[in-house]
């Protein structure tokens, strides 16, 4: 899942030190996004003085505080970490310079729109309304986007931190996030990423994707055993969890802490690359083999039409039983297509899908920007065992946008109509 963890004061030097332009490092330089970045004037590669400046509530134009006192700061910023599945670092550590420029493009194109659905979804400031601070829209983030591309362990590992400022506008003035939306919209927008990412590389290299689980899926081609060569971060919090004879998040995050080493912030993935080849050629992925792994799906270089998934969506929701709200459905949608698909895009199935089933279900409104519950009705117990009974996987042959026809696998419905 989308890692997310909080900075303290003078946490940003970490990122500024791997950066290159920013710091010593040798990982590119961070640049800005968000609209509230821009709202400042802030573009381009980040400069330490200005993320500095910002990271203590503070204008980079004029120095003027922002709403919040500086000796009162205890969270500077959030780290939303978008990471790439392992198979897709591999390629973007092995291949030719080409390939491995239009990986790092539809990461990038990932992250962006993630973050755009967190800035117009999970992004609030709390403001007063009668005798409760609620939360309302902000402007947009203040945000610097860092890539990294090694592990701590120097293995390929693709991956950005997106610098979220603990600040941000509303009703025109300043203060700090109310970040349960971050929270609260984390698997979603790891969601987003991950289907983002998957349209983007098959159209732009027409690869295909191994059957995925929680949203992620790996390239096919690129295997377990050479996924496991380039995981050793991985092995070792495995193997401290064995000592530990625990299992779960929060021993999951202690371990990782454990066996963290410090980051190398002056190895290049240039120069490590030798080695990365040599070991990818001891589980059989040789220059042959990888360039096996593009050109799958020649014809979705175009962009291929986006699956129907209704279906699979909605058994998903009535068969929980439990309520549920919009982003829930977004995230079960962006998760379902094989392929990806672009994030606004299948927002907008969503929201259709919840139209069409809203006479099933009492909706609950929420204020500010917190999202609605949906609750269901008692007649869709019926429903949701009719649904185990009809919905099915089906192949189908249908056409993408390049005119070939293909077989697809797809949800339908049978009798209800709801493919």
């Amino acid at each position: 899942m989308l890692r997310l963890a909080k900075i303290g004061s003078g946490g940003e030097a970490y990122y500024l030190g791997v950066a290159a332009g920013s710091g010593t490092g040798v990982e590119p330089a961070g640049r800005w996004v968000g609209a509230g970045a821009a709202g400042m004037g802030l573009g381009g590669d980040v400069r330490a003085e200005a993320l500095e400046l910002v990271l203590a509530g503070r204008s980079p134009e004029t120095h003027d505080s922002l709403g919040r006192a500086d000796g009162r700061i205890r969270v500077s910023a959030f780290d939303l970490t978008f990471a790439a599945p392992k198979s897709v670092s591999i390629l973007h550590a092995l291949a030719t310079p080409d390939v491995a420029a239009e990986v790092a493009a539809g990461h990038r194109a990932a992250v962006e729109a993630s973050i755009d659905y967190v800035e117009r979804r999970a992004a609030a400031v709390r403001r007063p309304a009668n005798a409760f601070r609620l939360p309302v829209p902000v402007d947009g983030l203040v945000a610097s986007a860092f890539e990294h591309r090694t592990s701590r362990a120097l293995d390929p590992h693709l991956h950005t931190h997106v610098v979220v400022a603990n600040l941000a506008s509303g009703q025109g003035r300043w203060s700090a996030l109310d970040g349960r939306g971050l929270y609260t919209h984390r698997a979603t927008a790891d969601a987003c990423y991950h289907a983002q990412l998957r349209f983007e590389l098959t159209k732009r290299l027409g690869v295909d994707w191994s059957p995925g689980r929680n949203g992620r899926a790996d390239l096919v081609g690129i295997g377990p055993e050479v996924r496991a060569q380039f995981s050793r971060r991985s092995a070792a919090i495995a193997a401290r969890l064995d000592v530990m004879a625990s299992r779960g998040f929060a021993a999951t995050e202690l371990a990782a802490r454990t066996t963290r080493p410090p980051k190398d912030p002056t190895v290049s993935p240039e120069a490590l690359r030798p080695d990365w080849a040599d070991r990818a050629r001891q589980v059989g992925l040789g220059p042959g083999r990888l360039e096996a792994v593009m050109g799958r799906l020649p014809g979705h270089r175009a962009g291929l039409v986006v699956d129907d998934v209704g279906a699979e969506v909605r058994r998903a929701l009535v068969t929980a039983g439990h309520p549920f709200s919009r982003r829930d459905v977004v995230r079960l949608w962006g998760s379902a297509l094989p392929r990806g698909g672009p994030v606004r895009t299948f927002e907008a199935e969503a929201d259709n899908l919840l139209g069409a089933m809203a006479p099933g279900y009492e909706g609950r409104e929420a204020p500010g920007v917190a999202e609605g519950r949906y609750f269901p009705a008692a007649r869709d117990r019926d429903l949701a065992r009719r649904l185990d009974q009809v919905v099915d996987r089906q192949v189908v042959l249908a056409r993408d946008e390049a005119g070939t026809s293909r077989w697809l696998q797809r949800s339908v419905g049978y009798d209800l109509g709801l493919g």
